[in-house]
C-alpha cells in the first residue's frame, strides 16, 4: 500500500489505475452512483462513531468521514491483511498522506468523502493507522449482507 501525496482533496475519485487493485468485498465508486451517505466521526479517543455498520451487497455508499477533533486520523477500508500491512507501514510515520482509493487521511476540522461499492457479502474492516490509534482500538467493521 503506497502512502504519499496531497491531503487537500475532499472526495476520492476512481481512476483507471484504481480499478486494477484487489480489495475485500468491493471496489472504489463514483460518488454520483451512491445509494446513500453514511457519516462516520473520527474521535480523538481512538474510536470511530459508529464503529459497526451494515450495508447490502451491490450497494454503493459514500462514507462522509468527519474529524471534529484535534488529532490527525485516517480511514482504511479493507480486509484484515490490508489492516495489518498498513499498521506496519504507518508505524512511526504520523502525518503521512495516502494515495490509495480505500484510504483517506482526515486532518483536524476536515471532512472527506470516500465512495465504495460493496460487491459481495462478508465483513470489511475499517481502521485508523496513525501511530498508536489502531492499537488503541480505533477500528470497526462493516457487515455486508447478501
Amino acid at each position: 500500500m503506497a502512502c504519499g501525496g496531497d491531503t487537500s482533496s475532499t472526495t476520492t475519485t476512481v481512476s483507471d489505475d484504481d480499478t486494477n487493485s484487489e480489495f475485500a468485498l468491493g471496489e472504489p465508486a463514483d460518488p454520483a452512483d451512491a445509494d446513500r451517505t453514511i457519516e462516520i466521526a473520527t474521535l480523538d479517543s481512538f474510536a470511530f462513531e459508529p464503529a459497526e455498520l451494515t450495508v447490502t451487497a451491490g450497494e454503493t455508499v459514500t462514507f462522509r468521514i468527519v474529524n471534529d477533533g484535534s488529532l490527525l486520523h485516517d480511514f482504511t477500508l479493507d480486509g484484515q491483511a490490508t489492516q495489518d500491512d498498513h499498521e506496519a507501514e504507518m508505524a512511526g510515520m504520523e502525518g503521512m498522506a495516502h494515495d490509495q482509493p480505500n484510504v483517506v487521511t482526515i486532518s483536524a476540522g476536515e471532512t472527506i468523502d470516500l465512495s465504495w461499492t460493496f460487491t459481495e457479502a462478508g465483513t470489511v474492516l475499517i481502521g485508523c493507522h496513525q501511530p498508536g490509534h489502531y492499537a488503541g482500538g480505533m477500528k470497526g467493521q462493516i457487515s455486508v449482507e447478501g
